[in-house]
């Protein structure tokens, strides 16, 4: 049974957890602001390319894959990255069918002058967190969601720091 003690105590943790996530989308923000300011390109762009230089034979579905976004969404930052002279797209010899994503002089010299982590700091302490510590969470922030009305269900696949 809820005591009013019980309330008080739940909301005061609510609202301490809700100051967590400000915290926490605050800095992957600010982040986000300081690679474009150094580097002149936005968050989710600066974590393709890094994943296009760090992968050798990376194709649009491997890196929608490695993002966790759709293949339009990675199409149209590749698009865009493109078209800004970052990378280009080079036919397989074995298969033409086959796209790989290769990053120019232009696109490795950015990545070098960018902040690092070229991935973002939420997605990469998030791979840092410890196996059991993770799941933990992912269970605790599906519970959260399901418990939100009006909420955004595409923007799972959807990048931060999309410019």
């Amino acid at each position: 049974m809820d005591t009013p003690e019980h309330n008080v105590n739940s909301k005061t943790q609510a609202l301490e957890t809700l100051k967590l996530f400000r915290i926490i989308f605050k800095s992957a923000n600010r982040h986000f602001h300081e690679i474009e300011k150094l580097a002149g390109i936005g968050g989710a762009s600066l974590w393709a390319l890094a994943e296009i230089v760090e992968t050798d034979k990376l194709t649009v579905t491997d890196l929608a894959t490695h993002m966790s976004i759709h293949q339009s969404t990675a199409s149209n930052l590749l698009d865009k990255l493109e078209s800004e002279g970052y990378i280009t797209r080079v036919k397989s010899t074995s298969d033409r069918r086959v796209v790989y994503l290769v990053a120019t002089d232009q696109g490795q010299e950015v990545l070098k002058k960018a902040p690092l982590p070229h991935r973002g700091i939420l997605p990469d302490a998030l791979m840092r967190l410890n196996p059991e510590v993770l799941t933990e969470l992912h269970n605790h922030l599906t519970q959260l969601v399901d418990g939100m009305e009006k909420i955004q269900i595409n923007a799972a696949f959807e990048p931060l720091g999309k410019r």
